[in-house]
């Protein structure tokens, strides 16, 4: 796993010395290029491959054109949706494997935005299973007109074989508010409350509280930085508390239209959990835009 890190890691540097901004014709043709200038009803261009090149504006595709639903339906029309894959294997004194899957979709409109994400993890050393788990978490915020500020309600579905508890559920809402949104940074923080379920060997609800720090990042086209945080202290058992922080870098890679590399990183602490408290996970993946 740590050699496939390392090679998509080299990847994705080398992509980022050689990153371009990103124009997008009518006709579906994406473009990597160095503007160098721009006017009212041009664009004056750098190409690797084609050299210094004049693109007409009316040729552009204009900004907002909402994405097409699933299969020419309107079934998830408006929504970014992508999948993405990853494995990773050795043998030697000990044969190892391991892969991950994603899921995920987002939309952002006028009056909500709405964010799906999930995941599987699968790994054995020797034949011997030591890691299996999937989750699932939704989050919708209704945005307040002429306002920073959003009201959230998120679900979460968690399976882990290896968890005393194997399988839990938690739901929270509250307020959020917009610390920065540019084009190329966003930044929000969320305050509520909440529960947790769990089934297993550990049978229980928990009454919890939620406290949120997210942000993402565009230092160039096409690249992207995203991390968050999430603070659930035990209401009923105070000072136990969860803690999950995510942080993932992406890369989309030239000339291939909607395919881009991840790296990325999750943990969960939770203090009141029996054995051992954190479960830490990291990933490269390659994903697709659909």
């Amino acid at each position: 796993m740590q050699r496939f890190l390392i090679a998509l890691f080299t990847i994705i540097l080398a992509s980022a010395m050689v990153s371009a901004e990103e124009v997008e014709l009518k006709n579906g043709d994406k473009l990597d290029v160095k503007i160098l200038d721009e006017s009212d009803s041009e664009i004056v261009a750098e190409h690797p491959q084609l050299g210094r090149m004049v693109i007409k504006k009316e040729d552009v595709k204009p900004e907002g054109v909402p994405i097409p639903g699933l299969f020419g339906t309107s079934f998830m029309r408006g929504w970014s949706r992508n999948i993405g894959a990853g494995w990773s294997g050795s043998s030697g004194n000990s044969s190892d494997s391991s892969v991950n899957a994603s899921l995920a979709a987002a939309r952002s409109a006028e009056t909500f935005r709405g964010d799906f994400t999930s995941a599987y993890f699968f790994a054995n050393t020797d034949s011997e299973r030591i890691t299996n788990e999937f989750f699932a978490n939704y989050q919708h915020e209704f945005l307040l007109k002429d306002s920073k500020f959003f009201i959230f309600v998120r679900g979460r579905f968690q399976y882990d074989e290896f968890e005393a508890w194997r399988q839990r559920i938690s739901s929270s809402t509250g307020l959020g508010y917009d610390i920065f949104r540019e084009k190329a940074f966003i930044m929000s923080a969320e305050l509520g409350f909440g529960f947790a379920r769990t089934w297993g060997s550990e049978r229980q609800w928990r009454p919890e509280g939620v406290v949120s720090l997210a942000m993402s990042w565009t230092p160039l086209a096409r690249h992207e930085f995203s991390a968050d945080v999430t603070y659930y202290p035990d209401v009923a058992d105070l000072p136990e508390f969860r803690l999950l922080a995510n942080a993932a870098y992406t890369v989309g890679i030239s000339r291939l239209d909607g395919l881009s590399l991840k790296l990325g990183a999750k943990n969960e602490y939770d203090s009141g959990q029996p054995g051992e408290n954190n479960n830490l996970k990291y990933y490269g993946n390659l994903v697709y835009d659909f």
